[in-house]
C-alpha cells in the first residue's frame, strides 16, 4: 500500500464527490476527528459517525479492508509514516531561500509576515475551509493533507454542503480575479463567510495596497490572470505556510 493512501483516498472522495451521500458524511467525520478516531473502538466510532455500519463497511471494503481493526491499524500506521515524511522533508529547508526565489511585489519580510499571520490564524482555527475553482483549490491538497495530519480539520467547500462559518474559522479563498468573493457572498449568504478570517490569494491589482487586519489577510501576486503562473504562486504560498506552520506549531511541541 502506498504511503498515506488512506488519508489520500479519503480526501479524494471528500474533495471530488458530486453529491452529499453517506460516504461524504463518513469522510467528513474522519477528517474533522482524524486524531480522535485513532483511539476509538468500533462501537464508539459507529456511535459518533453519521452513517450506518453497512455504509461504513461498504466504504472500507472498497479500500480492501474487511474489519474495523484492520482499517484503523493501517490508518494509524500511515499517520505516523506521514509525520515522519513531513519531518524528513522539512529538515534542511530554508524558508528564506524559498520566499526570496518567488515572484512577488512585497519584500521578503512583508511576505513572511503575511505567512506568519496566516499560520497563527490556522493554529487558532477550529475549522479551515478552502474556496475557489476546482483546479486552483486542488493545488492546495498537500497543505490540506498536512494540516489534517496535524489535527486541523481542513475541507474544500461544496455547494451541496454549505457549512456556515463563524469567528473561529479560517476561509482560504483562491481567486485570480477576485470575483469569486463578491459572487460567493451573493449566492451563498447563508454561509456567512464574512464571519471567518478570510485569506485571499489573488492577482487582482485592486488588492495590491491591502494586507492584513483582524478580519482578512490578502496576498496579491503579480500576473495578468495567467493561470499557469498563478498556479506556481499558489504552490509556493502553500509551501511557505506548511514550512512556517511546522516550524512554529508542530516541531516545537
Amino acid at each position: 500500500m502506498n504511503m498515506n493512501i488512506l488519508l489520500s483516498r479519503i480526501l479524494t472522495y471528500l474533495n471530488g464527490t458530486l453529491s452529499h451521500d453517506a460516504y461524504y458524511d463518513l469522510c467528513t467525520f474522519m477528517v474533522f476527528h482524524y486524531l480522535e478516531i485513532q483511539n476509538m473502538d468500533e462501537e464508539t466510532f459507529l456511535k459518533e459517525v453519521h452513517c450506518s455500519k453497512d455504509d461504513f463497511y461498504a466504504f472500507i471494503n472498497m479500500l480492501d479492508f474487511d474489519t474495523y481493526d484492520d482499517f484503523m491499524k493501517e490508518l494509524v500506521r500511515l499517520h505516523h509514516v506521514r509525520l515522519d515524511q513531513i519531518k524528513d522533508r522539512m529538515n534542511g529547508i530554508d524558508i528564506n531561500e524559498l520566499v526570496d526565489s518567488m515572484e512577488k511585489v512585497y519584500s521578503n519580510e512583508e511576505m513572511l509576515s503575511f505567512i506568519d499571520i496566516i499560520c497563527e490564524k490556522l493554529y487558532q482555527a477550529k475549522r479551515i475551509v478552502i474556496y475557489g475553482a476546482l483546479y486552483p483549490v486542488s493545488i492546495a491538497v498537500e497543505l490540506q493533507t498536512d494540516m489534517i495530519s496535524f489535527g486541523k480539520p481542513f475541507i474544500q467547500f461544496h455547494s451541496y454542503d454549505p457549512v456556515p462559518m463563524n469567528e473561529n474559522d479560517v476561509a482560504i479563498i483562491i481567486s485570480a480575479t477576485g470575483r469569486y468573493v463578491n459572487s460567493f457572498q451573493k449566492t451563498h449568504a447563508d454561509v456567512h463567510i464574512e464571519r471567518a478570517h478570510q485569506v485571499l490569494i489573488t492577482q487582482n491589482k485592486k488588492y495590491l495596497k491591502t494586507g492584513s487586519n483582524e478580519k482578512e489577510t490578502i496576498i496579491y501576486v503579480p500576473g495578468k490572470f495567467d493561470s499557469i503562473n498563478f498556479n506556481y504562486q499558489i504552490m509556493t504560498i502553500c509551501d511557505l505556510i506548511r514550512i512556517d506552520y511546522y516550524a512554529k506549531y508542530v516541531n516545537k511541541q
